[in-house]
């Protein structure tokens, strides 16, 4: 979707405004070399020529800035990953001898391990149009004007729903998150999994939803798993190793969904000590006062994609959960990246009191992509476009 270019820059940009501000340059000018960065991309993905430099008119390039637990590069890039190709072989004679410089060796990959996704028919007609049993409507959310919403460095926004001071919270957005990414690794830097694993979507893109038309599915082609497997197969293609585990949680008892994803992160972490990152993927359900349905939406590039929404814990003294500050700077990271790179595709962070074993590791999210009332197209595209931005702001984790 986007070069690798573009998403370099975009993940630069995003962290640019709170480096600067910390090294002691003004709001406004960390906001205008971040404003300049987001306008080369925007000129990349177009095809249009960086204006020339004016010192050495050669292609411009990226401001940069420097913090003491990070340097972000100004030309890195997520995905760093190459194929070999048998087009590129000679053949080579029997009797020939062929002298060659010694060349590197090909760059690993990054790679997505896929596991525990059953395959089962539930026997639903997907393209029925059902019965029309009330409307779906399409919002696209924002922030309001209450005191709870915080703006971030990118513009995107955190609904604070806790007793921390806002001002802590934007302190804690300006900086990163303590983590060690090792890119187009061997070994998965990033744990899928679903407590939720059965929630799906309307079957397509519609005006009204059918109340017999089930929102669970055993079926990993139609629930959370299909759309983990396309957020794992799109961080690999950008470099970042992922195991994604499609373990049912919830089914056939609901009760005790989260006791039993515990069980699978905690022996997902054991197998693999490389894994930094839990994401726990859901939808969400969300209706009006009416009984109508709402589906979060936005248009990207033509097409309309579900908001996803970020959950980080606050710990109140209930969840064990002394370091969630930490979980809330990653996903302050997630967020300025996704606004910077696909603007309004996140719904603003909710910052709760939660626990939703997020006192496992310090580089735990919930994320809910869409409701019931999203179509399953319209979650895969989000997936997509989150593992882009997602990828391109693990990046600076190197």
């Amino acid at each position: 979707m986007r070069t690798n270019k573009v998403i370099a820059i975009l993940s630069a940009a995003a962290l640019l405004p709170s480096t600067m501000l910390i090294s002691g340059a003004s709001a406004g000018e960390a906001f205008a070399a971040a404003a300049e960065l987001t306008r080369n991309a925007a000129y990349i993905s177009a095809g249009v020529p960086l204006p020339a430099s004016k010192e050495n008119n050669t292609e411009a390039t990226p401001p940069t800035t420097q913090r003491t637990d990070v340097d972000i590069p100004a030309a890195s890039s997520a995905a760093q990953t190459t194929s070999a190709s048998t087009s590129d072989s000679q053949s080579v004679l029997p009797d020939e001898t062929i002298e060659s410089e010694p060349t590197e060796a090909t760059p690993q990959k990054a790679v997505a391990i896929s596991r525990n996704i059953t395959e089962h028919d539930d026997g639903l007609d997907y393209s029925a149009a059902g019965k029309n049993s009330g409307e779906i409507i399409r919002k696209t959310y924002g922030a309001s004007k209450s005191r709870d919403y915080i703006a971030l460095s990118s513009g995107a926004y955190v609904r604070n729903c806790t007793e921390d001071d806002n001002e802590l919270l934007l302190s804690a957005a300006q900086q990163l998150p303590d983590l060690d990414i090792e890119l187009n690794s061997p070994e998965p830097q990033v744990l899928i999994v679903h407590t939720h694993t059965t929630e799906s979507y309307e079957p397509y893109t519609r005006s009204y939803f059918d109340e017999d038309f089930p929102s669970r599915s055993k079926d990993s082609s139609h629930n959370m798993v299909a759309v983990g497997e396309m957020l794992a197969n799109t961080l690999a293609d950008n470099g970042i190793s992922v195991l994604h585990d499609g373990t049912i949680h919830d089914y056939p008892t609901y009760t005790g969904s989260y006791d039993r994803s515990e069980e699978t992160i905690r022996a997902a972490l054991e197998e693999y000590p490389s894994i930094k990152i839990v994401i726990d993927l859901h939808r969400d359900a969300m209706l009006d006062a009416d009984g109508s349905r709402i589906a979060p939406c936005v248009e990207i590039d033509g097409k309309s994609a579900a908001q996803f929404m970020i959950i980080a814990g606050c710990d109140d003294g209930r969840f064990n959960m002394p370091d969630y500050i930490e979980n809330f700077k990653l996903a302050a990271l997630l967020q300025n990246s996704a606004e910077l790179m696909y603007p309004s595709l996140a719904r603003p962070v909710l910052f709760d009191y939660r626990n939703y074993n997020q006192h496992i590791t310090t580089g735990s999210l919930l994320i809910e992509v869409g409701s019931h009332a999203n179509s399953l197209e319209e979650a895969l595209y989000t997936a997509e476009l989150l593992g882009e931005s997602m990828a391109a702001a693990l990046s600076v984790l190197e």
